[in-house]
């Protein structure tokens, strides 16, 4: 049961935008359960606020474009035992980890919030939708009271409606943590009407092989020697690289912003296309993908530069008709790229892609387009959290949405000519990157993988144990929505093996980023089948039930990841309390088990009620097969 304790408004108004509060009704907000019988025991907390009208002679206060509304709830019946695990945004496009013992110690920007009673488990997930944004914080007062702020990104509202939050507890038919968050975050993805997207939920094949990404190699000093004098190397220690990014550094660019849709003329003296061609060809590289920013490179784009000939948006639109629709006319003159109207200016001198849906769609049409004319199979879209601070206050949540849809339009409906002359259309996967907050990744397409992760830092061993922890606690939540992205590892380093272990269970990409002469290819031989093909779990990776509530990284129990394995089930256990040993436990609870250990082959048979202890030191880790004896 949940009690509305006080509705707040934020304001502003006047000349020198004077900010204000404003009591609203209690009854503003209200709490009823879900109508959808696959959410039992759930409720749904619910706006419907109005800031009340004013002196008509006066200017007429509006919503802060942040916080524009803050509730405050008391959890009644409720009350946790044991920690409460958060997952909160640290920053602006990052989410991590945090384990507090009152709601009132939750922190601000949170998007999951789990705890077990001591009936139940509990899970609550702050509703996105109709471009609001809700973020579960606590007052720092009451124990059982935390606050929802509910923002629209966007000034000159003076109204808000529609859902804040999900809230669902465990009964008698579902019992399991997952499943409760899997539930709501089905409900949630249903409000953004989404959820066909989920069914198509896969790991892309361009991704599937082992990898290779140029940024800890090269860093923005790509160029196609470098790249060839890398695979040269793993050619010569037989490491099969099925798939490389060529990240940042490889595209068009002056002070910072956009100019081109091709490569660097400098570092690819002859075009993306030779560099692809020597890498399938050369190589038996079967994709190749690129990178790419949300707003078109990091200070955005240079219109003059990207903006062509016709002047006239009608010509224009003739033009575009004409080279990329249904007829049978090419494209031509390769310098004329897209209209003005394909981009907008902040108040701030920087240029970007609009958020207007037909020239959003164009341009990342036109990008792509070029791209697919040159070999690629797949596009990482980077800095996705960047959009909404740049239009903060400017445009609201859901022009996110209209983004990411032009995004997902251009690497579905790339139209070329294939061997035989005839017309069809090509698919780039897409890997989403930096882009950790609810308006990304509750608007975007479930086709691709995304990132959950701060960026691997091989220069910073003492790093494990944040990105581990990110990974696998955003997997809970952002492993409903698609595949994850526990970004890139070095094979030669002093934590190689348990990095590439947590790349395998979690069921994403596996990939390495190792300077030239640096690549152990012996960590990598577990990886790989009799028939060297790379194996992958059949799902998601994410914390055991233990793990769920202990923090990993503090605590005496280790880092517990499951997945299955051909329909076993498999676990991980790493060591991330650097000041003391961890110890792990795999019980025997309902039925028989052999636990298999598949670096040494050793089996060890658990009766009912039996355990096996595997203690773990600092970066160490124990991988486990589990098979159930009938």
């Amino acid at each position: 049961m949940i009690t509305v304790r006080s509705v707040v408004a934020h304001t502003e108004c006047g000349p020198f935008d004077e900010h204000g509060e404003v009591e609203l009704p209690p009854d503003s907000v209200s709490e009823h359960r879900i109508p959808w019988r696959t959410l039992r025991s759930a409720t749904v907390t619910e706006i419907s606020a109005q800031l009340p009208e004013s002196n008509p002679i006066l200017e007429r206060p509006t919503l802060l474009a942040g916080r524009s509304v803050s509730v405050r709830l008391q959890l009644g019946r409720s009350k946790p035992v044991g920690p409460i695990l958060c997952l909160y945004q640290h920053k602006e496009w990052w989410m991590r980890p945090a384990w507090v013992e009152r709601f009132c110690d939750i922190p601000e920007r949170t998007q999951l919030v789990l705890w077990k009673s001591a009936k139940a488990w509990h899970v609550m997930i702050p509703v996105f939708c109709h471009g609001m944004r809700v973020d579960i914080r606590g007052d720092g007062r009451g124990d059982n009271d935390l606050l929802l702020d509910v923002s629209t990104n966007q000034v000159g509202h003076v109204q808000l409606q529609g859902p804040l939050l999900v809230h669902r507890q465990s009964d008698r038919k579902v019992e399991d943590p997952y499943e409760l968050i899997r539930g709501c975050a089905e409900w949630v993805m249903l409000q953004n009407g989404g959820l066909g997207r989920l069914w198509k939920q896969t790991l892309p094949e361009s991704l599937r092989g082992f990898g290779w990404c140029t940024w800890d190699s090269l860093g923005t000093n790509v160029s196609e020697q470098a790249i060839i004098a890398k695979m040269e190397e793993f050619a010569a220690k037989h490491v099969p690289v099925s798939w490389v990014l060529i990240d940042d550094g490889w595209s068009q660019v002056e002070n910072g912003k956009l100019t081109g849709f091709d490569a660097d003329t400098t570092r690819f003296p002859q075009g993306l296309s030779h560099t692809i061609d020597v890498l399938k060809h050369d190589f038996g590289v079967r994709y190749v993908g690129v990178w790419q920013a949300f707003q078109g490179y990091w200070r955005g784009v240079d219109v003059d530069a990207l903006a062509g000939k016709p002047e006239s948006d009608d010509d224009w639109r003739e033009y575009y008709k004409q080279g990329y629709s249904d007829g049978d006319a090419r494209v031509e003159d390769p310098k004329l790229l897209v209209s003005r109207s394909a981009f907008e200016t902040l108040p701030n001198g920087m240029a970007i892609p609009t958020a207007n849906p037909e020239c959003a769609a164009l341009f990342w049409r036109t990008w792509n387009t070029h791209l697919d004319a040159a070999g690629i199979d797949f596009v990482k879209v980077d800095s996705q959290g960047t959009l909404p601070v740049l239009t903060r206050g400017l445009e609201s949540y859901a022009s996110l949405g209209v983004r990411h849809d032009a995004v997902e339009y251009a690497t579905n409906w790339i139209r070329h000519e294939d061997d035989n002359g005839d017309w069809e259309y090509a698919h780039l996967a897409v890997i989403h990157c930096m882009g950790m907050t609810p308006e990304n990744y509750w608007q975007r397409c479930a086709e691709g993988v995304a990132r959950t992760s701060d960026d691997f830092f091989p220069n910073i061993p003492e790093s494990l144990a944040e990105h581990a922890i990110e990974n696998a606690y955003c997997s809970l939540l952002i492993g409903c929505l698609c595949y994850c992205d526990w970004d890139m590892f070095w094979t030669r380093h002093p934590h190689a093996r348990t990095h590439m272990l947590l790349r395998w269970i979690s069921g994403g990409p596996i990939y390495c980023s190792d300077k030239l002469g640096e690549t152990d290819s012996a960590p990598l031989a577990p990886l790989f089948d009799a028939d060297g093909n790379l194996t992958h779990p059949d799902g998601v990776g994410v914390p055991v039930l233990d793990s769920l509530l202990a923090d990993p990284v503090h605590g005496d129990v280790p880092l517990g990841i499951r997945n299955t394995f051909r329909g076993d089930e498999v676990l991980l256990f790493v060591g991330l309390n650097a000041d003391a040993p961890q110890t792990a436990h795999i019980r025997a609870t309902e039925s028989p088990l052999t636990v298999f250990d598949p670096q040494t082959g050793e089996r060890v048979h658990l009766s009912v009620g039996e355990d096996l202890a595997l203690t773990l030191h600092y970066g160490e880790c124990e991988l486990r097969i589990l098979q159930t004896l009938t």
